[in-house]
């Protein structure tokens, strides 16, 4: 189904966080502090960039739509969110190898399901459209 409104956009962002999380995850197998150090970088930047605002527009949209998208959807959205957050810009226990492999899996495996799942959910609702546009 294609996307519309503020999904688009949505949409399109989910390319460059897809990218990312490959170029981590190949990092995180073959890579040296340096490399780690750099990587990290780019998922702070990322962060700061997109993702951040990304969020909050999905968690906008998830909230005036709430009853086009199941609970477990939705909660499991909120749940990833936050581990995301946590993981680029927060305190975490892991070390940095783990911490990247962790976020770039996460992420596409976040980016994939929010395509198959949760937007044709969210574009079912019948005024997702208006309120796309006043998101965007």
């Amino acid at each position: 189904m294609p996307r519309t409104g503020a999904l688009l956009s949505l949409s399109r962002e989910h390319h460059s966080s897809l990218v990312l999380a490959r170029a981590i995850r190949q990092a995180a197998e073959g890579g040296d502090n340096i490399v780690f150090t750099a990587m990290m970088q780019r998922i702070e930047e990322h962060w700061r960039t997109v993702l951040c605002e990304h969020f909050a527009r999905e968690e906008q949209l998830l909230r005036f739509a709430a009853d086009a998208v199941d609970a477990e959807s939705a909660d499991r959205i909120l749940t990833e969110h936050a581990e995301l957050r946590s993981l680029a810009c927060g305190p975490c226990e892991l070390d940095l190898p783990a911490r990247l492999r962790r976020f770039g899996e996460l992420l596409a495996a976040h980016v994939r399901y929010e395509e198959r799942v949760l937007f044709p959910q969210l574009q079912s609702h019948p005024s997702i459209d208006s309120v796309a546009t006043e998101s965007t």
